[in-house]
């Protein structure tokens, strides 16, 4: 997708860091058994089984459709696995914090995580705000940088993930691109959502959505209201980054088949494109969210996201939606000023329901964008295909 894309100056570290301690022995290398990776959603282990093929054994800790990764309890079970592990896998940002803390307690394993849960972030610009693209390397500091990079993932095909400021992380530990990247402190604003610095006159732009698409009525900047959005994976371009990280870890535990974890990743980087041009496809529109999961899908395809802060921290925060912001989500369904709702049915809540409700009667056509894989589904592409094409579909009748 050549939509343009601007890098956001905030405090999160801009592009996958490689973090390899000197200490520690690759234990699957040379020998014929299988890599047993651990990761916290089954969302990372599909992209791990993508890039691994036959010879990855992963365990994905949730993988249940019922199940919120935010409020998951490691077991026991858990614990141990995260230890037999060779290589851990999870999405950081606290998202997944009961993963994060088996990881501080191993010693010697290797890890990939999206977003370092020590402020690191992505640098992509999805039209204000930023998300997160992670680290790599062996435990004992998730996300901090020590010295090596990695052997893949510091460039995606046909953009550009800011090497520069990757250089520097690995220097000094310091994100010293942030001046460079040509949005200063901006981007965490409405007004610099979805108009000229967004997706810019290349994508949606003026003509799409404008100033007025992500400003005062929705989202200011990400969609968690106050902070960062660390649902990464709704991002293909975060998400081939870390295909890259997994193929470049494989490879050092098992280097004899550096080369298929290579292709792999390329191979799957590949389609990952066509996701991306199936996003820039969607028709446009305003849409309400019951959560902002699918914020980056969301932003990347344009759409303007009119979702009240009050009504989008309140949910998160499981806290009462302010009467206010209760009335714009109602007057904005009742009155037909949106085209779709977005559902996330893992977080379901008495208020999420009344809008769902709300919008059926209304005839507003609700789309569930899930948090993991479906039952029964274990290909992360055609899952995220799936998700786009309702998405599309039901903006489009």
């Amino acid at each position: 997708m050549n939509k343009a894309r601007v890098f956001t100056a905030v405090p999160m570290t801009a592009a996958l860091v490689a973090a390899t301690a000197c200490s520690g022995s690759d234990s699957g290398s040379g020998d014929d058994s299988g890599i047993t990776v651990v990761a916290s959603t089954n969302v990372w282990g599909s992209v791990v089984e993508a890039v691994g093929g036959d010879r990855v054994e992963v365990n994905s800790l949730i993988d249940d459709p019922s199940s919120d990764p935010h409020s998951y309890e490691a077991t026991a079970e858990d614990a141990a696995d995260v230890q037999d592990g060779d290589l851990l896998v999870y999405n950081g940002g606290g998202y997944d914090d009961f993963f994060t803390q088996l990881v501080e307690q191993t010693t010697s394993k290797r890890f990939v995580v999206a977003v370092p849960d020590d402020g690191g972030g992505h640098s992509h610009d999805h039209g204000g705000g930023s998300g997160g693209s992670g680290g790599s390397g062996e435990t004992g500091a998730p996300g901090v940088d020590h010295d090596e990079s990695g052997e893949s993932g510091d460039e995606h095909e046909g953009h550009d993930h800011g090497n520069e400021g990757l250089r520097a992380q690995q220097d000094d530990g310091h994100d010293d691109h942030a001046t460079e990247d040509g949005h200063g402190e901006e981007g965490q604003a409405g007004d610099e959502g979805h108009g000229d610095e967004g997706h810019g006159n290349e994508g949606h732009g003026n003509e799409g959505h404008g100033n007025e698409g992500h400003g005062d009525e929705g989202h200011e900047g990400h969609s968690h209201a106050d902070g960062d959005n660390e649902h990464v994976w709704y991002d293909p371009e975060v998400v081939g980054e870390v295909a890259d990280k997994v193929a470049a870890e494989l490879a050092k535990i098992a280097p004899e088949q550096k080369q298929a974890f290579t292709d792999n990743a390329a191979e799957f980087k590949k389609r990952l494109d066509g996701i991306e041009q199936k996003i820039a496809d969607v028709p446009d529109g305003r849409v309400l969210a019951t959560a902002p999961v699918a914020h980056y899908l969301l932003a990347d395809a344009g759409l303007e996201d009119v979702t009240p802060k009050d009504y989008t921290r309140a949910i998160e925060n499981q806290t009462d939606v302010p009467v206010a912001a209760q009335q714009r989500v109602t007057k904005l369904v009742d009155g037909g000023d949106i085209d779709a709702v977005i559902n996330n049915p893992q977080t379901v809540t008495a208020v999420t329901e009344k809008l769902t409700g709300a919008a059926g009667n209304a005839n507003v056509p609700v789309v569930d964008m899930t948090e993991t894989l479906p039952e029964g589904q274990d290909d992360y592409i055609a899952w995220m295909t799936g998700q786009v094409e309702k998405l599309a579909g039901a903006l489009g009748q």
